[in-house]
């Protein structure tokens, strides 16, 4: 996954999401931000639309819930925006490992 990245990387914008099942893969060219929510939940600003969410209706105290996007969904939110070159690795919603690829030169 490493070289892969670092050499797709080279050829132009690549934010790539990738799972095989038990971890998911997620690599920075441009853009990417996440977000990882956990109990207590609580509610969420869309950033595009007047909506409010209220995830103590969508989830149970056990739940960890990630999500990933090229932009903050959400503008009540403190969401982390990857670097470009980084390369994570997801378990159950967590970060296992974080991978800063260089950009072959």
């Amino acid at each position: 996954m490493r070289a892969m990245g670092g050499q797709l990387g080279g050829l132009g914008i690549l934010n790539l999401l990738l799972g095989d099942g038990d971890y998911m893969y997620t690599y920075c060219s441009t853009k990417l931000a996440h977000i990882t929510r956990r109990a207590p939940f609580g509610e969420a600003n869309l950033s595009d639309a007047e909506m409010v969410v209220n995830f103590v209706e969508h989830t149970t105290p056990d739940d960890v819930v990630s999500v990933l996007a090229t932009e903050p969904l959400t503008d009540n939110e403190e969401w982390v925006r990857m670097q470009p070159g980084e390369l994570l690795v997801w378990r159950e919603g967590e970060i296992l490992s974080l991978i800063h690829i260089s950009e072959p030169t």
